[in-house]
């Protein structure tokens, strides 16, 4: 029986089944876009700059040159306070995070105030700015959830037969920016297909239901007819995109048993551009993040002599771009006799060999801010994949396909793999990931960088997946 009751229509033999072709594994999650993770806190940010601004002004009579700078500072120091202070708490339901968030945003802005020159701000000005940093994270991962939803792509679906068109939409369906509104089959019974999928269908790329601009091919295979069908939906200006490429910008990853190296290496983008702004951000980034993380590394070094004595900083042995290795730095986090016995191995949760105050170091990924050198100096990138040691990498480039494909880029600081998935322990663990980096290789751009570092905060705010 067919959705509305009525009997299911006659397939013809061209409608057969096809063979059963690749099926997610697991749920589909979502990745957000870059525009979901950028847009929401730069409107956010621009939207309390100005409100501030407006109060000062108005309300206070300060001029512009004053106004605009002690905003965007208050506003500023009173979002990431109250950010971290959620993020400690846990519970953004909660009393204690309802009650304690705008107290810290408060004091977070009366800090910031004394920092500019000139008459000290009013409390109106340190109460509205605290008001609006406190709501900020509140609204931040709802407007991205609804960003996301809100920009439905209508798109037209091109299949070889009803039944792999189903298999296709109901594939396609959990991609929340997707909508399926047309359906092309070749040579088909349009009127008993219409009546099955329950939305226009096509026979041909000319007449018919109106096609939408991008239409998603789904299952391209050798016959003359799809073939012949995507010549003339090119030929009248159609974009055509795959269903498997549809799947993996919307999970953010790329399936490693079914990728295709080739592909992979010729749709990279490589641009001179993109490296020079990429390396502008390392540089500018990485001198920026030493100057404001300076207190915590003075603070981090003393927290490692004073529990575990020196030495403070632990160096190691890493692969880099091109398989070339380098030096990692990073704070010691672990007993000085931590490999002495058994040699390179994954960590583990609750690991042994971790100090106490190594713990809290790695949960919140204070260890890694040494590398920041790295970065400055040009062995690793603030964004991209994680350097592997070369014990490693021996081992994985023998279990893991297309593992060597992650050194085509500069390794990172932090990185699509890290922000999406907890970290890694195993073969399987280093599998899973490279699906991830192949994904950042493959659409690595500037706003991809941006949004990665964006979502690096709230991983470290909350300290997810470490060990």
């Amino acid at each position: 029986m067919t959705p509305s009751g009525g009997p299911l229509p006659v397939v013809t033999r061209r409608d057969a089944p096809p063979p059963a072709g690749p099926r997610p594994t697991r749920p589909l999650t979502p990745a957000p876009k870059c525009q979901a993770i950028l847009v929401p806190p730069f409107v956010l940010g621009v939207a309390a700059t100005a409100a501030l601004v407006a109060i000062e002004m108005l309300v206070e009579g300060r001029p512009a040159a004053l106004a605009l700078p002690r905003a965007l500072l208050l506003g500023f120091a009173s979002m990431v306070a109250s950010a971290v202070l959620l993020c400690a708490v846990r519970s953004r339901g909660s009393l204690a995070s309802l009650t304690a968030a705008p107290l810290a945003a408060l004091g977070a802005a009366a800090a910031a105030g004394v920092v500019v020159p000139g008459p000290a701000p009013s409390f109106l000005v340190l109460a509205a700015a605290a008001a609006l940093g406190s709501a900020a994270p509140y609204l931040w991962r709802p407007w991205q959830d609804r960003w996301t939803r809100a920009r439905i792509e209508r798109v037209s679906l091109l299949a070889s037969t009803t039944v792999g068109a189903i298999n296709a939409i109901e594939r396609l369906e959990t991609v929340p920016w997707v909508r399926v509104s047309s359906v092309l089959i070749p040579d088909t019974d349009v009127d008993a297909a219409t009546h099955l999928l329950g939305r226009p269908v096509a026979a041909g790329a000319r007449g018919g239901p109106r096609l939408e601009h991008v239409v998603i091919v789904s299952s391209p295979l050798k016959d003359p007819s799809l073939g012949r069908a995507m010549a003339e939906l090119v030929a009248r200006g159609h974009e055509l995109t795959s269903e498997s490429a549809e799947l993996r910008t919307a999970e953010g990853r790329i399936d490693t048993s079914r990728a295709d190296p080739l592909n992979l290496l010729l749709g990279r983008p490589r641009s001179r551009t993109l490296d020079a702004s990429s390396r502008i951000l390392d540089i500018v980034g990485s001198l920026v993040l030493l100057a404001v993380a300076s207190p915590v590394l003075v603070a981090c070094a003393v927290a490692v002599v004073v529990t575990d004595g020196f030495p403070i900083f632990y160096r190691q042995r890493r692969v880099g771009r091109g398989g070339r290795p380098f030096d990692v730095v990073k704070f010691r986090s672990m007993r000085r006799d931590a490999e002495s016995l058994s040699g390179p191995v994954w960590a583990t949760e609750e690991d042994p060999r971790v100090t106490k105050v190594g713990r809290f170091l790695r949960r919140y990924r204070l260890d890694e801010l040494p590398q920041l050198w790295n970065v400055l100096v040009g062995q690793m990138a603030l964004v991209g994949p994680r350097p592997e040691r070369p014990h490693f990498c021996d081992v994985l480039r023998e279990q893991v396909p297309l593992f060597e494909l992650r050194t085509i880029v500069r390794p990172g600081l932090t990185g699509w793999a890290q922000v999406r998935l907890a970290y890694g322990a195993s073969a399987d663990d280093a599998r899973a990931k490279l699906e991830y980096d192949l994904f950042y290789v493959t659409r690595r751009s500037f706003w991809f960088d941006l949004a990665v570092l964006v979502e690096t905060a709230k991983v470290v705010l909350t300290g997810a997946g470490s060990r």
